[in-house]
């Protein structure tokens, strides 16, 4: 009987442990400002475009308050590549619904706009 009385402890820590992570990620995810805007995040910060290069790479049109900011992300990290002016970023487009077909086209203008002011 000794042996079942530890294994069965042992599983009660085991449990017990699992269950207090679970609560405190859950705790510091709303409590310790975690998360991304929309998911307990403030909101000032929000992603208007994504466009996938390859697996790795892509480019993001970020609004950060009153900025508009072009990023490339790759494993490496992120590179400011462009910041739009207030006009450009306030004319900008956001995406068509899921349900709706996407207009890369647009994107794609925007990218060759931002390459010819340089």
């Amino acid at each position: 009987m000794g042996p079942l009385l530890s294994a069965v402890g042992l599983l009660a820590a085991v449990l017990l442990v699992l269950a207090g992570a679970w609560i405190f990620t859950r705790w510091a995810g709303k409590n310790l400002g975690g998360g991304f805007a929309g998911f307990g995040g403030s909101g000032r910060i929000e992603v208007l475009d994504r466009t996938n290069l390859d697996r790795d790479r892509a480019i993001l049109l970020i609004r950060a308050g009153e900025r508009y900011l072009l990023l490339g992300s790759a494993p490496g990290g992120l590179t400011l590549l462009s910041e739009l002016t207030a006009e450009e970023g306030e004319n900008w487009n956001p995406p068509a619904p899921s349900g709706a077909p996407e207009k890369p086209a647009e994107f794609l203008a925007l990218l060759r706009r931002l390459r010819e002011k340089k």
